[in-house]
């Protein structure tokens, strides 16, 4: 602890600046929602990769209720799809299956016989890139044959268009949390530039009595990085609470209209070392800088 004291203090008296105080808050609330608005980009990309993977390769096929169960439809239509070349597995779902798909919808009491819901058949089929290698066209046209109400619906290139909208949404995330840290950086820059000019006298003093510029620079860079790394512990606490609060919330609530939110290794990675890259920015720019500005006063 002593030796760490010693290592943060200085002779030059950056603690009756203003930017003491005020530079730490500044960036915790600029640091809190880049980290907020980054850990979305994460839950946003790890909620499209497991819903790709859920959609990709499977098929639905609907049938009439009314006429499901008449003349073997529902057997002549797995027995279909088994033949089907690329097709590895076609399962009917039981009224209990679709009740529980139709609960978070229209709640505990449903009476499947009273509503015009379909009879469904989940179909599994290989997958080749990001395309079922069935032909849907030629499959179609043969469940046509045995009712032509029979519907085939293929959910992946509906998935192929979220993920593009997705991808945009997370593009315009994280560039406006890029656009907050760089405020960050712009910031620290600018308040290195006025403490050496504050502390003009200071330095020279400085200089007189023997210090050199390297000595200056690590009392500058010390402060710089204390103020940062300080600011950002606090704004990147308060977001992973806020975070933490969603991920709660989207647990309890089993909305099908907001997809479960998980706290993942990747975002305990970025919540760990956002207040270090901080600081660590901090120490580097500031160095940058005030050598420079140094370099001009001899």
């Amino acid at each position: 602890m002593n030796r760490l004291r010693q290592l943060l203090a200085t002779d030059i008296p950056f603690a009756r600046d203003d930017a003491h105080r005020l530079l730490p808050a500044m960036i915790a609330c600029l640091v809190g929602f880049a980290a907020l608005l980054l850990a979305s980009a994460l839950s946003i990309n790890h909620t499209l990769a497991d819903q790709s993977r859920d959609v990709i390769g499977r098929l639905q096929v609907e049938l009439p209720r009314a006429r499901a169960d008449h003349k073997n439809m529902t057997e002549n239509v797995i027995a279909l799809l088994e033949r089907t070349p690329g097709v590895e597995e076609a399962n009917l779902l039981t009224d209990a299956q679709m009740q529980a798909l139709l609960k978070p919808w229209l709640g505990d009491d449903i009476a499947l016989d009273e509503l015009s819901v379909p009879v469904m058949i989940n179909v599994r089929t290989a997958v080749k890139g990001d395309r079922s290698v069935v032909d849907l066209e030629a499959l179609q046209a043969a469940l046509t044959d045995i009712d032509k109400d029979i519907l085939l619906d293929d959910r992946g290139p509906w998935v192929a268009h979220v993920a593009q909208a997705t991808a945009l949404l997370k593009a315009l995330v994280v560039a406006i949390a890029l656009l907050l840290l760089a405020c960050v950086l712009g910031m620290i820059v600018l308040v290195a530039k006025t403490n050496l000019r504050l502390h003009f006298k200071t330095v020279s003093l400085l200089h007189m009595f023997g210090a050199t510029d390297e000595y200056i620079l690590r009392q500058f860079q010390s402060n710089s990085a204390v103020l940062a790394g300080r600011g950002a512990c606090i704004g990147t606490a308060a977001g992973l609470a806020v975070f933490l609060l969603a991920v709660i919330l989207s647990l309890r609530w089993h909305s099908p209209l907001v997809p479960e939110i998980s706290l993942t290794m990747a975002h305990g990675l970025l919540f760990l070392l956002l207040p270090l890259l901080t600081a660590s920015i901090a120490l580097v720019a500031t160095r940058l800088v005030v050598k420079s500005m140094l370099e001009h006063m001899h």
